[in-house]
């Protein structure tokens, strides 16, 4: 198999012979003539040493007939090399149809009389197995006069070389034979390259249209983020503050939201998740969520398991970030909504399956008030944007189950996980 260091070398020549601009498909295609040249011609050359063979008497009574089938075999093993190197260039391949040229002008005695000028004997394998490359390497405005060439220097030696009206006349259906030849070639060019053209095409507009909906999926996810930020500082404290007035902890709240979009806006982008963060680093992050619940009178307990947590596994940093932020909303959910004072948050390191990810799960649970899930109204931004997509645009799952008078759980997996089936009626799976 050829290397992948060869593909320039293809691409370059492929400019170069004037041959359409490479895409993958003209590229695969590039590839498969090339080998297919070089056996052809490989082949072409084996068959020129397997005639002298068979007609060695012919060649032993004058070895000078065999400066032919010698000059044929070189430079086809020349061209082999070179083809199993790289594209010819448009120059080499007219290099190469000279070559034959003069061959098929004047070998024609260094045939044996029997078969000379027949489709079946050295000469004529020889210059047909050429046509490939002088049709399918060479511009469309080179590569039939080329290849026309070729036939009829075939025709002009044979006419030219010794021999009977009735030899003459197999000679004339053996040029005929090479015409055909070149029409073949000639037409499996035209369809072949138009094909890889179009392949091409299309590979590049599915390439434009991925590229589209990469930049609609970024702004979608943006839009998104910046819409739970918008909930998670701004609202919230501005419905804290038509509950209960511009007192108690309202100004350390705002300079807490401040605090967190200063924090949000200066961090770097991670999408590939190139660093991660340990189970009880991401423990640690939830502990200051907790902290800041607290503060606001919500008894929040967490607990890692196992505890203390093992050295793996470990999650990507967006995805800590979008777990504790979150885990974050929906605490603040409990201290505003429950009517409870505490609340139990769990975080739990998942074992791997087979095909899949180590992962985590954290678990926010309150024996609050509850709600029915099904009821919420679209523009209750908490539970769908901060938590459930939050989470889901990470590659993760979350699950809200509730009822009224019942409490609440919030389960939040990476990798997504299924929710389990005694989850019950009040779940709302993201």
């Amino acid at each position: 198999m050829r290397s992948a260091r060869s593909l320039p070398l293809h691409s370059a020549a492929r400019e170069a012979s004037g041959v359409p601009a490479a895409g993958p498909a003209m590229t695969v295609l590039g590839t498969m003539l090339t080998r297919i040249a070089a056996i052809i011609r490989g082949g072409a050359a084996v068959y020129v040493l397997v005639q002298v063979a068979i007609w060695h008497a012919f060649y032993r009574a004058d070895p000078a007939h065999l400066w032919g089938p010698a000059v044929a075999v070189t430079w086809a093993a020349a061209a082999v090399w070179y083809l199993r190197h790289g594209r010819p260039p448009w120059p080499l391949v007219c290099l190469d149809w000279a070559v034959y040229a003069v061959l098929a002008v004047a070998a024609g005695g260094c045939v044996p009389e029997p078969i000379r000028g027949q489709a079946g004997e050295w000469l004529f394998i020889t210059v047909a197995s050429g046509l490939i490359v002088q049709v399918w390497f060479t511009p469309a405005g080179l590569s039939m006069p080329l290849s026309l060439a070729s036939g009829l220097a075939f025709w002009a030696g044979t006419m030219l070389a010794p021999g009977s009206d009735t030899a003459r006349a197999a000679r004339a259906a053996s040029v005929m034979a090479l015409f055909i030849v070149v029409v073949v070639h000639w037409c499996g060019r035209q369809m072949l390259y138009r094909r890889a053209q179009q392949a091409d095409a299309a590979l590049d507009a599915a390439d434009r249209d991925a590229r589209n909906q990469f930049v609609i999926l970024s702004r979608t996810v943006e839009r998104r983020e910046h819409d739970r930020l918008l909930h998670d500082t701004v609202l919230n404290t501005l419905t804290a503050v038509a509950r209960s007035g511009p007192a108690g902890g309202i100004i350390d709240r705002c300079q807490q939201d401040l605090t967190r979009l200063e924090r949000a806006l200066g961090e770097p982008a991670d999408p590939a998740g190139a660093f991660s963060r340990k189970i009880a680093e991401l423990g640690a992050d939830l502990q200051a969520a907790a902290d800041e619940m607290r503060a606001r009178g919500l008894a929040v307990q967490v607990r890692l398991e196992p505890d203390p947590p093992e050295p793996g596994p470990a999650v990507p940093v967006p995805v800590a970030m979008a777990i504790a932020h979150a885990t974050r909303e929906a605490l603040a959910n409990v201290a505003a909504h429950a009517g409870t004072g505490e609340a139990w948050v769990t975080v739990r390191a998942l074992a791997a399956a087979p095909g899949t990810h180590a992962g985590v799960e954290v678990t926010v649970r309150d024996e609050g008030a509850g709600f029915d899930p099904g009821r919420l109204g679209p523009a209750r931004l908490g539970v769908r944007r901060s938590i459930t997509e939050r989470v889901t645009d990470c590659g993760g799952s979350a699950a809200v189950r509730s009822a009224p008078g019942a409490g609440t759980m919030v389960r939040l997996c990476w990798p997504a996980q299924p929710e389990p089936a005694s989850a019950g009626r009040g779940a709302a799976p993201c």
